[in-house]
């Protein structure tokens, strides 16, 4: 068995499954495509710096994925609902520059549960930021020749996945975990996963 990773948005990584270059790929789930199992849910959120007020800017300066992005897509619908002043400033299919644009306090923007890192702040209906809908993770299988090797690996993302839980940073007072209270307890599995992405 030889494993190669691509890294890449949704789109591109359904385009590999469709020409047979993947034999699975873990993609953000789309309902209007349908096009994958899901194999996790968790809170969509909206996030911002803990030492900045970005949030409370009259314009808010947004940092999102591409314009396809379902997690964009959402959080725009949210603010145009609520009639609010944004401007995207920063567009990137990279989960880094994201992180690094809200922890500088350069724009705000949503993520899921896993992706939040110690120095950002959760914004609620509180902090006036709409109930976004859940971040859906999907796993995708291409046509093979061994589908009991596919079916065995995505049966091992699966559970792993099932194990990653909220980070914790060193210095917790930088995390804001009240607004997080109503989402879910933690988990308390064996060999837990951290994410790094």
């Amino acid at each position: 068995v030889e494993l190669t990773v691509i890294c890449e948005p949704t789109p591109g990584l359904v385009e590999h499954i469709k020409r047979g270059n993947l034999d699975l790929a873990l993609v953000t789930h789309n309902d209007v495509r349908g096009q994958s199992e899901v194999v996790r849910r968790e809170p969509l959120l909206w996030v911002t710096s803990a030492n900045h007020a970005t949030h409370e800017q009259e314009t808010l300066p947004m940092a999102f994925g591409r314009p396809n992005c379902i997690w964009r897509r959402a959080a725009v619908d949210v603010l145009d609902q609520q009639n609010r002043d944004y401007r995207i400033l920063f567009t990137s299919f990279s989960a880094t520059v994201i992180t690094a644009a809200v922890l500088s306090g350069l724009a705000i923007s949503v993520l899921p549960e896993c992706a939040l890192r110690p120095g950002m702040r959760v914004l609620s209906e509180a902090d006036g930021f709409g109930a976004l809908p859940d971040c859906r993770i999907g796993i995708m299988r291409g046509q093979t020749s061994r589908p009991e090797i596919v079916d065995a690996l995505a049966r091992h993302i699966s559970e792993s996945l099932d194990n990653i839980s909220v980070p914790v940073g060193e210095d917790p007072g930088t995390f804001d975990f009240a607004a997080l209270a109503f989402t879910k307890l933690r988990r308390t599995k064996p060999n837990q996963i951290l994410p790094g992405w």
